[in-house]
């Protein structure tokens, strides 16, 4: 089923796509074990409803608000160009600390943006912890490592993939996800191990270029728009594709078992090695 067209008041309305795309089943948060069951043993994704359950209340989550109890944070934010990830051929993504204050301040300005906000937990103050809640899917993993993410309207992060699973706990404004399943890799044009952006496609499923990425027409593609309040499960290795359609707010947890730890651990490791992505984790 096609995704909706987005209403005239919108911050930013996302290009027509040219291909069907299957909506992410949306569902109320399950047990942990249905959790574990149905989605996390089965890799199928998943929008899930009635995660925030003491958190600080969704009024609390804009950028303006975040920005106002935390604006002294050096945070780490991706740069963009033209309100997209920033694709260095040799560094990959180029990273730098902002005042988040200053940051938020920049969202009124009328062009696009130059960076987007991929901040650990740890670059805020220990009073921020209490502001939410570790999703019982993941508490207690071996690998768990937090993001707050903050961007304008149209802020776009192209077609990737991550080691770990994904919960993506979303918290003002929207932002529109595509998916594609790790087992359809090929039809994505993986740009390979020697790339700076190792982890990314060569497809973008906005603007698909047929003639030079035949693969992508038989590619399966889900999608879904996250509202403040829902959460997107990605599992390890499902390619996936953003863009906000509002200034926006998320927070997110990457986690897995050991073996995702160990995976993790390698993969920063040849980041290193290869010079790029410096500076993502602070």
């Amino acid at each position: 089923m096609a995704l909706p067209l987005e209403s005239a008041a919108s911050a930013s309305t996302p290009p027509a796509l040219p291909f069907a795309v299957a909506d992410i089943a949306r569902v109320e948060a399950p047990s942990v074990d249905t959790f574990v069951r149905r989605h996390l043993r089965q890799g199928c994704p998943v929008i899930l409803t009635g995660l925030t359950e003491g958190w600080l209340p969704r009024t609390e989550w804009t950028p303006e608000r975040v920005g106002e109890r935390h604006g002294d944070a050096r945070v780490v934010a991706a740069q963009l160009s033209n309100g997209t990830l920033l694709d260095d051929p040799i560094a990959g993504a180029i990273f730098r600390h902002v005042r988040l204050r200053e940051f938020v301040a920049s969202l009124a300005g009328p062009e696009s943006a130059s960076d987007y906000v991929m901040a650990p937990s740890w670059n805020f103050p220990a009073a921020f912890q209490d502001e939410y809640r570790v999703p019982p899917y993941c508490v207690g993993a071996a690998h768990l490592r937090a993001k707050l993410w903050i961007g304008k309207a149209g802020t776009v992060v192209p077609l990737h993939h991550d080691v770990p699973h994904n919960l993506h706990v979303h918290l003002a404004g929207r932002k529109r996800w595509l998916l594609v399943p790790k087992a359809h890799s090929s039809r994505v044009y993986p740009r390979g191990q020697l790339s700076g952006m190792p982890n990314f496609a060569r497809v973008d499923p906005e603007q698909p270029d047929y003639a030079s990425h035949p693969r992508f027409r038989d590619a399966t593609v889900f999608g879904g728009i996250l509202d403040a309040g829902d959460t997107l499960f990605v599992p390890h290795g499902w390619w996936h594709h953003t863009r906000l359609l509002d200034d926006a707010v998320s927070m997110n947890f990457f986690w897995g078992g050991p073996l995702i730890r160990l995976a993790s651990f390698g993969s920063t490791v040849f980041k290193r090695a290869r010079g790029i992505r410096r500076d993502e984790w602070g």
